[in-house]
């Protein structure tokens, strides 16, 4: 089977964060199909192993997707193919970046490298948590890692860092037909949700944007007590945790408190000299020409390998970012065989600049 037909097949699974057990049971199919010497199981993750050597790559891709949403022109878990491009919920983020890996790995040269091509669960809800299970459950230590995402085919050697954040305003109630007695808790969410707009035009490779606001009230005719204001504040490499809740505590009044919703997943940046990002940029550019080296904006499992852990760690993929979760999430064809060309190479590249 060809890695269109694979992506396609897998595309029509389909694999909410949680439900993964059916594609990953069609991906193991596959690899064995493609003799992979072993195939590893743990956690809902699925993994497969080619050669033995000394060197220790993990290639890792998401099978989770988000819910479809609406309007789609066909049904979105069918892989329809139009004009090059192959539709369909998950094509872009991440399953074709998946079927690269899983097809460009049985394709390497593993003289001197030992290559595990992991399939992992729950990046969507939580980043790296599916990775994290994997290494710790196993005991697989890698010495490299490349994070397979949307990268347009550019090497990226970093990702900005990630904070959910919820703000509670508070307020006094009252009825809704006398509006001067109480305080309005969505009349003073206002001010703070124009503050965080500021705030955010004068951030230096960070970002925050709210997203949702509600209140308790299931009346409308109560003046509200209180009101959320729920954020995602972005952050390039070398911000913390608490240069984050500075800059938001200086949007908020003193009555008013903040929350933290996800854990701080951490921004990271691979040194442009670094024999990993060397080798990357060095396949990169000799299989397909690409020479352009990017930051992602987004978080991805990089944010545990190598924010947390400290593992060299790039990124490479088909697919555009701005398809990652986009009604009528498309990817090309063309791209996904070229991921397969650098994912079948990079051993080779790697182990050249690690000797």
């Amino acid at each position: 089977m060809s890695v269109i037909d694979f992506l396609r097949n897998i595309i029509e699974i389909p694999s909410l964060s949680g439900e993964e057990k059916k594609v990953a049971s069609r991906i193991k199919g596959e690899f064995g199909k493609l003799r992979y010497d072993e195939v590893i199981e743990a956690g809902g993750n699925i993994c497969g192993r080619i050669g033995s050597g000394g060197i220790k790559i993990l290639y890792d891709a998401h099978m989770d997707v988000v819910e479809p949403g609406k309007n789609w022109t066909g049904e979105p878990f069918r892989a329809r193919m139009e004009n090059g491009y192959i539709y369909g919920r998950g094509a872009c983020d991440d399953k074709g970046s998946l079927a690269a890996i899983v097809h460009g790995g049985a394709a390497a040269k593993t003289d001197g490298v030992t290559l595990y091509v992991l399939c992992s669960v729950n990046e969507e809800v939580a980043e790296g948590n599916g990775l994290r299970d994997f290494l710790g459950s196993t005991g697989i230590s890698p010495d490299y890692i490349v994070i397979a995402e949307p990268s347009s085919l550019r090497l990226a050697r970093g990702n900005r860092g990630r904070l959910a954040l919820r703000i509670d305003v508070r307020g006094e109630a009252g009825h809704a037909s006398n509006p001067s007695i109480g305080i309005n808790a969505i009349y003073r969410s206002v001010g703070i949700i124009d503050r965080i707009k500021e705030l955010n035009s004068r951030l230096d490779g960070d970002s925050v944007v709210v997203t949702k606001t509600e209140t308790p009230n299931k009346n409308i005719n109560i003046i509200p007590e209180s009101c959320s204001i729920y954020c995602d504040y972005r952050t390039r490499a070398g911000r913390t945790r608490e240069d984050i809740l500075k800059n938001i505590g200086a949007c908020i009044g003193e009555d008013d408190s903040v929350s933290e919703l996800t854990p701080y997943y951490k921004p990271w940046q691979m040194d442009p000299e670094h024999l990993l990002v060397r080798a990357g940029s060095e396949c990169a550019s000799g299989e397909l020409g690409r020479k352009e080296i990017i930051t992602w904006d987004f978080c991805t499992n990089g944010s545990y390998t190598a924010g947390e852990l400290g593992i060299p760690t790039i990124g490479f993929g088909p697919g555009e970012e701005k398809e990652a979760h986009a009604a009528e999430e498309k990817i090309s064809a063309a791209a996904v065989k070229d991921a397969v060309r650098f994912f079948s190479s990079l051993p080779g590249y790697v182990r050249k600049n690690a000797v």
